[in-house]
């Protein structure tokens, strides 16, 4: 029978670090130190695979053993959703297309989307380059002249952006971000400053012709976006993108009681805040999976919620 249930996070470590914002402000639990990285929904079996304690079973099982709950023309779960904290600068990369993941490891490419949740007065996002052509790209990354190659954005908090595949792009330091893409896993970096990984005692591998085979030339020069948010009985609601075959985002907010309807199943995931989701606990860090065709969810409390999901290609959902 369809219900509500709790998705545990998923944590990995990694080699730009965390701070203690994740476990003091999020209410999460692990013994990976330090925390930068929350993955709220991942489904990737044998690598990382958020837990679902009710059921008993892993996000990929539960996808697998109930598909009723989400009704996707996909074998796996189509989206993954993780909140990074980063104590510093994440490595120079992108994800690249379909196509090429394909052919490189059999995976999938990973197109993403970035919510500002927080950030430092000087903090930053890397993102595209400068460089008119190919011949120009690696000539700048092969002598290192990364000022002239790299583009940086300033950050704003609650702005919105992009990443098509084929994106340079990096979170920069203490920039608190709400992410959303393709529940696939192939990053190829360009550069990561020579950064030691604690785990090897060597550097982290780097891709850079994979990188230059990829990169958008010349560079989309894409920038933050601002969404107008509407009042809908007691929500106010931000809807991000809706891109059938890529994901659904949509943010919720609710001061005091509010209810939404969302014909699709759903992530919750909240980012600020306490209450209640149809009567069941929900504070800040938490994530629930509301199953397809539920129904109205209500929402009690002081909560900012982002709502993740997927429409299908082919059907009217």
């Amino acid at each position: 029978m369809k219900r509500i249930v709790k998705i545990e996070a998923y944590f990995e470590p990694r080699v730009w670090g965390g701070g203690t914002r994740l476990i003091r402000e999020f209410h999460y639990k692990t013994d990976v130190s330090p925390v930068g990285e929350a993955y709220c929904v991942v489904a990737l079996p044998g690598h990382a695979d958020c837990r679902v304690p009710e059921m008993n079973m892993t996000l990929s099982e539960l996808y697998v053993q109930y598909p009723e709950w989400f009704r996707c023309e996909c074998e796996e779960l189509p989206i993954k959703v993780n909140i990074i904290d980063p104590l510093a600068d994440l490595s120079i990369q992108l994800h690249p297309d379909d196509d090429f993941a394909r052919s490189y490891n059999g995976g999938r490419g990973k197109p993403e989307a970035w919510v500002i949740l927080d950030t430092p007065e000087e903090g930053k996002i890397e993102f595209g380059h400068y460089a008119r052509n190919r011949e120009e790209f690696i000539e700048l990354a092969e002598s290192r002249q990364w000022n002239r190659l790299l583009r940086y954005l300033p950050c704003r908090k609650d702005a919105f952006i992009n990443i098509p595949a084929g994106t340079l792009h990096a979170i920069g330091k203490g920039v608190l971000t709400y992410n959303i893409s393709r529940n696939a896993d192939l990053t190829l970096r360009l550069y990561d400053y020579d950064r030691i990984d604690p785990n090897t005692g060597k550097q982290r591998p780097t891709h850079p012709e994979e990188v230059y085979d990829n990169v958008n030339l010349p560079d989309r020069m894409i920038e933050f976006q601002d969404f107008p948010a509407a009042d809908e009985l007691g929500c106010q609601v931000t809807r991000y993108w809706d891109e059938p075959g890529l994901y659904t985002l949509i943010r919720l907010r609710v001061k005091k009681k509010g209810r939404f309807l969302h014909d699709r199943f759903a992530f919750y995931t909240c980012v600020k805040g306490e209450g209640t989701l149809n009567g069941i606990k929900n504070r800040q860090g938490d994530t629930f999976l509301v199953p397809d065709k539920m129904g109205w969810v209500d929402i009690e409390g002081d909560l900012d919620i982002f709502l993740a999901s997927y429409r299908n290609m082919n059907t009217e959902n």
